[in-house]
């Protein structure tokens, strides 16, 4: 049976990992899962790593990818800065630069390759679906990319990552990103009855998209916990009927599971700030965040070319019931339901 430490992914049989020639290496996390406005965004990041990194403690990808990468945003060398989204974003110079020169450079440093220059191509490269322009004429406008950094700088990241990944016998093998704006989120919402268990339903639904891309290696996930929840045991049995899961620890620090079947061997671990301790699971927090961020650039900007002088809104509660006061007018006038706009929970 695999065990995932607090800091780390452990496993009581580490010589039976040396028959295996790489791991899929997966991280999962969310942003925006508290705003009033805009949508919800779990992000998904998955690195195929030799087996032999797993010896028996999950790699250091900070350490095994130091050539392309770090946790500052202020680098000598100019690697890719990948981190907490929200530590990164703070760091930043504007709002935006370290998250997406993050998120862009490993897009073109995966298995596709893509470097989207609109928010439309980079929003269809990671899997991110925004409702029609008919039920959220917000998000109509097509936006250019990048933001806050020059193209150029995002191509050099890329292929500082490139190599970094190629030094280290590593590839890139998703980024993807799945959004819920508020009209389907209260949908969804309506017929769970429960946030947190929407949440997790979004969670499930990357880790078994993760687990599609295995091809037959063992995959390990790590996983930021789901509020106050310890246990996942029955979530995980209803995601994946057909396998057998078995609960290796649940505690107040960490929860971790193997799920075992035909399609073959699923390590998760739920814990406290797992993007500080897996770089899957911090570059998945970047991608859900810059997703957001993308996301609500197009709602402000939308809002603000028909009610000049507007303040932007980051869409959380407090100035999201500000925002929405002011732009009342707008929505009457374009025939928009407050409960297409406004999440209910």
């Amino acid at each position: 049976m695999s065990r995932v430490e607090t800091a780390s992914i452990t496993s009581s049989e580490p010589s039976r990992n040396t028959a295996v020639e790489e791991v899929l290496y997966v991280g999962i996390d969310e942003a925006g899962y508290g705003p009033l406005l805009g949508p919800l965004c779990v992000g998904m990041c998955a690195f195929r790593v030799p087996a032999s990194l797993f010896t028996p403690l999950a790699p250091n990808l900070w350490s095994t990818l130091a050539a392309g990468v770090c946790r500052k945003g202020k680098d000598r060398r100019r690697r890719i800065a990948v981190d907490d989204s929200k530590k990164l974003k703070l760091q930043g110079e504007e709002p935006l630069r370290l998250l997406e020169r993050g998120v862009l450079a490993s897009l073109a440093a995966g298995e596709d390759g893509a470097m989207p220059t609109d928010d439309a191509a980079y929003f269809r490269a990671v899997g991110a679906t925004l409702p029609h322009e008919d039920d959220a004429p917000w998000y109509r406008d097509v936006l250019p990319l990048p933001c806050n950094i020059e193209l150029p700088d995002a191509r050099i990241a890329a292929q500082l990552l490139r190599r970094a990944l190629k030094q280290a016998n590593c590839t890139m093998a998703a980024l993807r990103v799945t959004t819920l704006d508020a009209n389907p989120f209260n949908q969804l919402y309506a017929r769970l009855g429960n946030k947190g268990v929407l949440n997790m339903s979004l969670v499930l639904t990357q880790l078994e998209s993760a687990r599609g891309l295995a091809r037959g290696a063992r995959v390990v996930a790590a996983i930021d916990r789901q509020g106050g929840r310890a246990e996942y045991a029955e979530a995980l049995s209803r995601r994946f009927p057909a396998d057998t899961v078995s609960t290796i620890r649940e505690d107040d620090e960490l929860s971790t599971y193997r799920v075992e079947g035909e399609t073959g061997k699923l390590d998760v671990a739920f814990a406290t700030r797992s993007e500080e301790r897996h770089l899957p699971t911090a570059l998945a927090s970047m991608a859900a965040k810059y997703t957001r961020e993308l996301a609500m650039r197009r709602l402000n900007g939308w809002f603000l070319a028909r009610q000049p002088g507007l303040a932007p809104t980051a869409g959380y509660v407090q100035d999201g019931l500000r925002f929405l006061e002011q732009v009342k007018p707008t929505l009457l006038l374009e025939r928009v339901p407050e409960e297409a706009f406004v999440r209910m929970a």
